[in-house]
Parts: structure tokens; sequence; C-alpha cells
């Protein structure tokens, strides 16, 4: 039976597309706020680098959670409140991560932080998908592109903290859970999806039979290895590039994250590229092409620091640089955008949590493999990162589809 949704007028879908976009931008922030502290938090609590690597990696523990229990949960009792839940770990958990006394008090809330990031990447994007009817792929690919200022403004913001002297690390994590106020107010405004209150399933063991049925499978498989090969470079590259810096360049801690910000703005240009085109050319087109070109740049800086040939500090800002930009361009949005895409309201938010979950699987994967390459050297970490994006690019020509993105609701559109 065929349902009418009227479409939002323009105020309205200015709105959604500010909700989406800030709350991405403040999920984003909060993952790679830590990168800029992790040098300096580790000589005040005077561990070793296994340590903060493995510090550096939790938030994706609790986003394989938060992804996991957040699908189900919003597909069985709705949208809004888990999105409510969300903020309220990034609040009360950037605060303790800023007031910890030692390392596994640290520990512990970056992983809550975790937790509401798998929530949040999950429920914005599928509430968004079921409010936003029209231009459905440009407006989640416009929100997504909100994720680069994130990260961008946590290298920024987090270099000018450091500055305060020892303690900064402390306000550079404290800075994540003030961001988070911004969303909590916005989303007092927002509604409940109709296309679920219209489609919802009411018990979990129908909403597991349902997203795991024959016709879903396909979507739970060909959409998680791409999203878990990409993660595997981008969240490395992410957590660890003010260090990459650091110790290519030989830098200071402050120094490092400035130079992050350098490398991270070529994925403003990218993201406006991929926004106006997008829907011309086409999702896979734009993940494999991005998949392929992160692969060359990555290997090309891997392969030149492992035969010691002479790369120049600002070279290697500009390989990177590039290497970010590819990546942003393509699989960096299609990843998200695809599987939110393809399935029904019924059970978009479990489909979309599954598809995350493996993704952040890859994340944490790729940070703790490039943890331990990285004791090699920064060069083997990078060649590793270079054949992980290249296998990417082989999944994505073999296993999607040229019409991948098929919304699994049919809608009369009324204007």
């Amino acid at each position: 039976m065929n349902h009418e949704i009227k479409t939002e007028n323009k105020y309205n879908t200015a709105f959604y597309l500010a909700v989406g976009s800030i709350s991405i931008f403040v999920a984003s922030y909060n993952i790679a706020i830590i990168s800029v502290a992790l040098n300096p938090i580790e000589k005040a609590f005077n561990v070793g680098s296994a340590v903060v690597y493995i510090l550096g990696s939790l938030i994706f523990v609790g986003a394989i959670i938060g992804a996991l229990l957040s699908g189900l949960l919003s597909d069985r009792f709705g949208r809004l409140w888990i999105l409510a839940i969300d903020i309220l770990t990034f609040f009360a958990a950037g605060i303790g991560s800023a007031l910890s006394t030692n390392i596994i008090m640290l520990m512990f809330f970056r992983t809550v932080v975790g937790i509401g990031v798998g929530i949040d990447y999950v429920v914005i994007f599928t509430y968004m998908s079921e409010v936003l009817l029209k231009n459905n792929t440009r407006n989640l690919t416009f929100i997504m592109f909100f994720a680069n200022f994130g990260i961008l403004f946590s290298y920024l913001i987090g270099g000018i903290l450091l500055t305060l002297g020892p303690s900064g690390w402390r306000y550079v994590l404290l800075s994540g859970a003030l961001f988070s106020i911004i969303p909590l107010i916005m989303r007092l405004k927002l509604k409940e999806s109709k296309l679920w209150k219209i489609k919802k399933i009411s018990s979990f063991k129908s909403i597991i039979k349902n997203v795991t049925s024959k016709k879903n499978r396909k979507n739970l498989v060909r959409f998680s290895v791409p999203w878990f090969l990409y993660q595997i470079s981008d969240q490395s590259l992410t957590l660890f590039l003010p260090l990459i810096l650091i110790y290519a360049l030989n830098v200071s801690s402050v120094n490092g994250a400035f130079s992050a910000v350098i490398v991270k703005a070529f994925t403003i240009p990218a993201s406006i590229l991929a926004f106006l085109v997008i829907q011309r050319v086409g999702t896979r087109y734009l993940q494999a092409t991005g998949f392929l070109i992160r692969s060359v740049f990555l290997g090309i800086i891997g392969f030149g620091l492992f035969f010691a040939f002479r790369i120049t500090g600002i070279e290697i800002i500009i390989l990177l640089g590039l290497a970010f930009f590819f990546g942003s361009m393509g699989p960096d949005k299609t990843t998200v955008i695809m599987p939110v895409e393809n399935y029904d309201s019924s059970v978009r938010g479990s489909g979309q949590g599954f598809n995350e979950m493996a993704g952040r699987f890859g994340g944490l994967f790729g940070i703790l493999l490039f943890s331990v390459f990285g004791i090699a050297g920064i060069d083997t970490g990078l060649i590793f990162l270079s054949i992980t994006s290249l296998l990417g690019f082989i999944v994505t020509i073999l296993y999607i589809n040229k019409n991948d993105v098929k919304t699994g609701d049919q809608v009369l559109y009324k204007n």
C-alpha cells in the first residue's frame, strides 16, 4: 500500500540540512579531537606509545557498540529519542575525559564518546534520508561534507588549545563536550519521521528477520566491505595525521596539529566537487575513482620514504593532501550514503547500523595494524593503507552495481 508523504518546504529543508550538518560536524570533531592530544597525554600520564595507540582506537570500540544498538533501537522505538542519547554521551563523556585523573579513566570516557559517534552516524543519516525526500543523494552528500569541517576544526582548535600549557589537552577534550550543546538545542524542534511511523515493525525479532532476509543480505555484504576497507585508511590517517607529520617533518605537537589543518583542508574542495557531480556521475564511479587515486598517492609517500627517496616536507603535505582529497571526493561520502538509500524505512536503521559497524571495525582494525606497522616506520604503515585502498577499488568495481542507489521506499511525493 502506497502512502502519500508531503515534501517539506524550503525552510524546513534548510533546517533539516542544518541539523544534520551540525550533528555530523560535532560527531567528527569528537572522533578527531583526541589526535592532537595524544602526544601531550603520553607525556602527562607517562605511558608508552602502545598505550597511546590503544587510547586512540577505543573510540571505534564504542562506535561499534553504538552503531549496532542504535540501528535496532531506532527501528523499534523511533529516531528522535536515541538522537538525544548520543548528544548526552558527547557532553557527559567529554567532560569526563577532560577531568580524567588516570589513563584508565580516560580510556573509559573515550569509549563512551565512541558510542555517541556510532549512534550519530547511523541515526542522523537514517532520519535525514526519510525527511529530506527529494534530491536525497545530494542532500546527504552535503551533510557528510561537514564531517570534513569537524575534523579540520579539531586540528585547528586543538592546536590553539594546546598552547595553553601542559594541561592544554584537557581543554582540547572539553571542547568536544561544549560543541555538543548546539545540536542538542537544534534537535528540540525535530519531529519524528513519518515514514518510520508508517512502516515501523513492532518487535526486535521481526526487525532482525527482515534485515537479514534474502533481499537485504546482499546489501549487508556489498556495502559493508567497501566501508570496512575505506575506514582502515581514513581513520588511521585521521587519528594519526598530527603524529605522522610530527615524525615526518620533525616538528612539535602544536606545529603537527597546524600542519594537519593544511592537509585536511584539501577535503573541502573535494567535498564541494562531490556535491556538484555525485548525481551526474554516480556513486559507484566516485567511489572507485577515490579509492584508486588515494591508493596511488599513499603508495608514492610510503614507498618514497621506504626507499629513502628525498621527499621534502612540502611534498609530503601535498601528497597527503591529495590522498585526503580523493578519499573525501569518493568513498568518504558514498560508503555512508549508499546503504541508507537502499533499505526500506522499516529496517533502515538496522541496515545502516550493520554497515556502519563494519566500517568501524575497519577503523579499529586499521588503527591497530597501522600502530604495529608504525613501529617499523611510518613508511610501512602508509604502504599498508595504500594496499587497502586498492582493495577498495577492486571490490567497488566487482560488487557495486551501476544502478547502486534505489531507495527502499516507494513513496508518492506531493508538492
